[in-house]
């Protein structure tokens, strides 16, 4: 059924995606959104590109839609979790099996689009120097107004898909800005810097994981950088919007508890005492500047082999 539906699909100008480039997506449950995504994915590129999806122990069919792409896509590895081990193990899954030089990690609800694909893989070959790459969204979890960018009415795929076109022309020429801090819905990382840091660190576990992999990076000397020309759409809320409204409140509820337990952990790592500090209070450019210590800032990777499904 997905190869029917993505044959029908098919983007005019999909981008070709060599072995060089790895992809990966995990889903904890939500399964209709993370097909969306996938057909978006797969309707912006073709070619031999790795793809690893990582299945954290969903309540529903989210395994069986990953082994339905992986009938598609022929170089294609699921990982099963066999309990829900949350964000930063599902994206270490990811980057420790990775074998492309360059890695992008999609959240379930992050539709890229051959526009979005094409400018940051242009960016990353352009800028040997920015380790870690993102682009910009209709919404994006920091507040920038560089990163968050109206869309207007978009009912379609191809509705987006122009409309990424559009942001792409409109900032041909802006030079990449630099991010004080990694939102981690969707990132490129390069091979030297998982060759350098590691992986995430799984002290934190749904929170500030993405934001400690980013720091680690620039103490290690890469820049991370927003390509602005790079747009990809976000169903926003989409992963709490299709729980019932119970369970939606407690999940919205349990995750501002773990924010402020993870910046809690955040400030304990780095030896700061911020009280009712935000992400945005955070000295950045002053945790940057520290000096490498391998034992603080590299994180071995880890065999998930085990998942292998």
């Amino acid at each position: 059924m997905l190869g029917r539906l993505l044959r029908q699909l098919r983007s005019p100008r999909p981008v070709r995606l060599a072995t060089s480039v790895s992809v990966g997506m995990a889903a904890h449950g939500n399964s209709a959104t993370t097909r969306r995504a996938l057909e978006a994915l797969l309707v912006s590129a073709n070619g031999d590109f790795e793809l690893l999806l990582v299945d954290d122990c969903s309540p529903d069919d989210t395994l069986a839609v990953f082994r339905e792409v992986r009938r598609w896509h022929a170089n294609t590895r699921v990982f099963a979790f066999s309990r829900n081990l949350e964000y930063c193990e599902s994206v270490n899954a990811i980057l420790s099996h990775a074998r492309g030089d360059r890695v992008l990690f999609l959240s379930n609800d992050i539709h890229a689009s051959p526009a979005y694909l094409r400018e940051l893989l242009a960016a990353a070959e352009a800028h040997p120097d920015c380790g870690i790459l993102r682009g910009c969204s209709n919404f994006v979890d920091n507040g920038s107004a560089d990163h968050n960018v109206a869309i207007g009415r978009c009912e379609t795929r191809d509705d987006y898909f122009r409309f990424a076109e559009r942001i792409a022309a409109q900032h041909r020429g802006d030079a990449l800005l630099d991010d004080r801090f990694l939102v981690g819905d969707a990132f490129l990382v390069t091979r030297r810097v998982l060759a350098c840091i590691g992986t995430f660190d799984t002290r934190f576990r749904g929170y500030y994981g993405d934001c400690d992999f980013g720091l680690r990076a620039r103490i290690a000397g890469f820049r991370v950088a927003l390509q602005r020309r790079a747009f990809a759409f976000h169903e926003r809320d989409a992963n709490v919007d299709y729980l019932p409204e119970a369970e939606r409140l407690e999940k919205v509820r349990r995750r501002h508890a773990r924010v402020a337990a993870a910046l809690r952990e955040f400030q304990r790592k780095y030896g700061l005492e911020l009280a009712d500090a935000s992400v945005h209070d955070l000295p950045w450019e002053a945790l940057a500047r520290r000096p490498f210590d391998p034992a603080l800032h590299r994180i071995a990777p880890k065999d998930y082999a085990e998942y292998l499904d």
